[in-house]
């Protein structure tokens, strides 16, 4: 068996446990019953605050002691977390929980990705990585579906048994991640020097061309808005849109079974999401989805939420090969992590920024409409230079 065949199939059995996120359709209830809005806004904020600080450090130390220690060890601090969460009942406690999650996603961004991308390489087989993402998109996508409509029922038998399950799996994706092998690649002995010029050199990486600056940039302006959409709004919606926990989860799960569909028949046919379409998709993809949310109400709002979810999706697969293929192997994490930074730090802002304004308006419908807005003043520019450079 390869490296890259060894790899892929661990990638596979390590994100299935992941997938299982049973806690989807009722954390937003879950912290209600805790913590105000804004509290709530404060503390998803805060999760990304950590993974923005650490992002370049846990990226370059990926590059330079091995990917499979960090991935490792991001399994293991997020099960640890998921676990915990149940017996929070503060806000500084939960605020140390965020801290916690933070670290995990830090230590995983980057590093999940270079390691399957990496063993390919070693085996010439870079041009399989976006059939192999594609095809783990799906399978996670059906994971998320699965525990999305499981979630709200286990959540009215105990409050706590969606979250210990899915910190349970994540503990078995740890120890999953132990079968990897590390691919030979470029990399440096770890101490200072090297572990500070890792992190300067990664982030030169991801914008030292002016293709490198524009393909980034578009990664970031999609990822920001898909992404803050994806871990806070898109649940935060459902709840305002005055459906139950086990309806919630129902509904999710139907979403991403479409979305699953979509992915299967239509996303990852390469030759109708070519360069040129994947880069116009998106905007008109998230714009048709959001712009409309001041107006959205109950079952009439659900194909909208549904267009935005599938932009974060989407994201992973089509716009990931590009990434990936643009940067080194040396710095491949530490850049990779630079653009996760980046869209951390603006998922960060936004979420803080919604918080007054949902409490003010009383739900999250308006932010739909103004990040709809500010999907279509930054994407389609970027998406004309890129297409007009490509």
């Amino acid at each position: 068996m390869t490296i890259s065949e060894r790899n892929s199939r661990v990638f596979i059995w390590a994100e299935a446990g992941r997938s299982l996120v049973f806690m989807i359709p009722v954390w937003i209830a879950f912290l209600q019953d805790r913590l105000s809005v804004s509290q709530i806004s404060i503390y998803v904020a805060a999760i990304f605050a950590t993974q923005l600080v650490l992002e370049l450090p846990t990226g370059a130390l990926a590059d330079l002691i091995g990917r499979k220690r960090t991935i490792v060890l991001a399994y293991l601090v997020d099960a640890i977390q998921y676990i915990l969460f149940v017996f929070a009942v503060s806000f500084p406690q939960f605020l140390i929980l965020a801290g916690v999650s933070g670290l995990a996603e830090a230590l995983r961004s980057g590093s999940l990705e270079a390691i399957v991308y990496d063993s390919l390489k070693q085996d010439k087989k870079e041009d399989s990585f976006s059939k192999i993402m594609a095809k783990q998109g799906l399978r996670f996508q059906i994971g998320l579906m699965i525990s999305t409509f499981l979630g709200g029922f286990l959540y009215t038998q105990w409050q706590p048994l969606p979250f210990i399950l899915t910190g349970t799996l994540l503990l078995g994706s740890s120890i999953a991640s132990l079968y990897f092998v590390e691919p030979s690649i470029d990399s440096e002995k770890f101490g200072l020097v090297n572990y500070l010029r890792q992190i300067k050199w990664g982030a030169i990486e991801a914008f030292r061309t002016h293709k490198h600056r524009l393909i980034s940039l578009y990664y970031i302006a999609v990822g920001s808005i898909s992404w803050m959409c994806a871990i806070y709004f898109n649940d935060y919606i459902l709840v305002d849109l005055k459906f139950d926990a086990s309806t919630r989860g129902v509904i999710a799960s139907i979403l991403r079974l479409i979305n699953i569909s979509l992915l299967a028949k239509l996303l990852t046919n390469e030759k109708i999401f070519n360069f040129r379409r994947t880069i116009i998709f998106f905007p008109v993809l998230m714009m048709v989805g959001l712009l409309p949310g001041y107006w959205l109400s109950g079952y009439w709002g659900l194909p909208f939420v549904g267009l935005v979810m599938m932009s974060s999706t989407a994201r992973w697969i089509l716009l990931g090969k590009y990434t990936n293929a643009m940067f080194s192997s040396k710095y491949r994490a530490t850049a990779i992590s630079t653009l996760s930074m980046a869209i951390g730090g603006l998922v960060v802002l936004g979420i803080v920024i919604s918080g007054p304004i949902m409490e003010a308006w009383g739900d999250t419908r308006l932010i739909y409409s103004l990040l709809g807005l500010l999907s279509m003043i930054t994407i389609p520019p970027l998406a004309y230079r890129l297409i007009k450079n490509s």
